[in-house]
């Protein structure tokens, strides 16, 4: 939820999206959570079931197809806020993409000034043998969502990343979260010196 909040404000603040017409563009078959925004994402339909209405300025395009990727793009990229992707769908069964797709869907998303959104919630944190599932790729995305994984699984703890121009579109007193600042969960992932470590 904080990604797509992120993806946004950056919209709105950066790229001068006119009010209230950004749009997020996520993948069928993804999943992304529970919040309202992921289950409008969803294309599993037990996932809907019984949640309606759902929220506007969400499009869908087929995972794996960079031609449709593109196709949107150049529709609706002047309204795109971010492309929210999984480097490798886990819900829908363990779906790899084609070699080359995350790669030219990064190309597409700079060339049209669209956030591109890596969750790496079930993938990140050394589950494919990369610290995250893109470094195979060899790419930076602007947001990074992480989970799962993060505290060693002792603890739930999640996080999202961003380089400060995206992170701070978010101003003090406009978002938060129940548990944020949790010391206990604050201290489980590992401390930065060790990330680099690991990195390398």
């Amino acid at each position: 939820e904080t990604a797509f909040k992120l993806a946004r404000k950056w919209a709105y603040k950066k790229k001068h999206v006119p009010e209230n017409q950004a749009i997020i563009l996520h993948c069928a078959g993804s999943f992304h959570g529970r919040s309202m925004t992921a289950v409008t994402m969803s294309t599993d339909p037990a996932s809907k079931e019984n949640y309606g209405p759902f929220l506007p300025g969400v499009m869908t395009v087929p995972y794996n197809d960079l031609g449709a990727l593109e196709k949107v793009l150049n529709e609706h990229g002047e309204r795109i806020a971010g492309f929210i992707f999984e480097p490798i769908q886990g819900e829908a069964g363990v779906v790899v993409p084609d070699d080359e797709y995350l790669l030219r869907a990064y190309e597409l998303c700079k060339k049209h000034n669209v956030l591109y959104i890596d969750d790496e919630v079930q993938t990140g944190i050394g589950r494919t043998g990369q610290m995250l599932c893109i470094d195979w790729i060899g790419v930076r995305p602007d947001i990074v969502t992480l989970g799962k994984a993060l505290s060693g699984g002792m603890y739930p703890v999640s996080a999202v990343l961003a380089d400060k121009e995206i992170m701070l579109c978010i101003e003090p007193g406009t978002h938060g979260s129940t548990f944020g600042g949790n010391p206990l969960a604050a201290r489980l992932p590992p401390p930065p010196w060790k990330w680099s470590v690991m990195r390398s």
